[in-house]
């Protein structure tokens, strides 16, 4: 069975479908993975064949970021319009792809625009596997006009459902209008590097791990956070992309800074500070620790459900005295890390990838 992977456009889907990708690879089966250029070095770095589907380079995806609107409802328009544009653009090099690797499945990520139409054009199964908890059809809106056209010329009034919806949201977690849909558990699939002791161990001060993601461009905002909960007295780890690091090793003496494994440095946590993103949220939750979301990227149900459930707080607005107050309240009150805990087990009991992986050869079988 050849099975090909279209996570999406930012490191973060990569690492999230990697899992997936790599227990059908281990079961035998052939598997590349789909990305734009910026993600390819993220793609080989998993260890999985990487094929570019689209010319869209480090450098233009900072350009979108740093043009993004204020409005949160016009923030998620344009993330869903160039999703589209880049699933529309990235069809004709699948099609010459298949001339010569032809996939037998298609596992698209949350925004699931090129994997259906790739997966109609062929006449072969496609399955979506959403990254994380956010919703993703909340970006709908802002695709739908730039898919129009296509739909229209392949006879078509929608993008085509999935035939196997695959979610990895916690039970506890999950909306009540959620899609129906195959649970998988989530794991973390990011990339790893030569550890540390600090990386695995524990001092005898709370660690607290700052990041703000893998689509950074600028180092600013982690340096001031950091700066700010040092004065808390706890261990400040910031996790950034090398480029970013790179400028803030000498603003921030004696703080770990750079790209660490979360997986391997989570469960040494006491709480976890980042912008709202999917990947640092499940792997905090994976962890059983808490999270404290500061000034989120884009403000999302997902964000709210977990606050909600007790296992983390919300800073929308405000300075650094109430993203201190927020850190302080979550290292001294053990509910916190109770109720993350809870869904931790609950993520654990959920079926793994390498099961996952007879679902899809059995949609293959069914196709013929």
């Amino acid at each position: 069975m050849k099975v090909l992977f279209i996570p999406g456009n930012s490191p973060y889907p990569i690492f999230s479908h990697a899992p997936l990708a790599s227990a059908a690879r281990n079961a035998g089966h052939q598997v590349m993975m789909g990305g734009i250029d910026w993600v390819l070095p993220n793609i080989a770095s998993v260890g999985l064949p990487a094929v570019q589907i689209s010319p869209v380079s480090m450098e233009e995806v900072s350009a979108f970021m740093g043009a993004m609107p204020d409005n949160p409802a016009d923030q998620l328009k344009a993330v869903g319009r160039v999703y589209a544009e880049i699933a529309v653009d990235s069809l004709e090099r699948l099609l010459a792809l298949a001339d010569h690797w032809r996939p037998d499945v298609v596992v698209g990520g949350g925004m699931f625009y090129t994997a259906p139409l790739l997966a109609h054009h062929l006449g072969i199964p496609s399955v979506r596997l959403e990254w994380d908890r956010i919703d993703s059809r909340t970006y709908d809106p802002g695709a739908e006009p730039v898919l129009a056209p296509v739909l229209a010329e392949l006879g078509l009034d929608k993008v085509p459902d999935p035939d196997l919806w695959l979610d990895v949201c916690p039970p506890s977690l999950r909306p009540d209008d959620a899609v129906p849909a195959k649970p998988m558990r989530w794991v973390p699939g990011n990339p790893q590097k030569p550890l540390e002791p600090w990386m695995y161990t524990k001092g005898e001060r709370p660690r607290v791990y700052i990041t703000a993601g893998t689509r950074l461009f600028s180092g600013e905002g982690l340096r001031d956070m950091a700066r700010s909960i040092d004065r808390l007295g706890a261990e400040v780890v910031v996790g950034a992309p090398e480029n970013v690091a790179a400028e803030l090793r000498g603003e921030l003496p004696g703080v770990h800074v750079g790209w660490v494994p979360l997986d391997v440095l989570a469960p040494t946590c006491d709480v976890i500070i980042h912008h709202g993103g999917g990947g640092t949220d499940m792997t905090s939750l994976n962890a059983g620790v808490p999270q404290l979301i500061a000034h989120p990227e884009y403000p999302t149900a997902a964000t709210r459900q977990v606050v909600d459930f007790g296992a983390a707080l919300l800073v929308e607005s405000g300075g650094h005295e109430e993203v201190n107050a927020a850190c302080e309240q979550l290292l001294n009150d053990p509910s916190y890390r109770e109720r993350a805990q809870s869904v931790s087990k609950e993520m654990a009991a959920l079926p793994p990838a390498h099961e996952i992986v007879a679902d899809l050869e059995r949609l293959v079988a069914a196709r013929g």
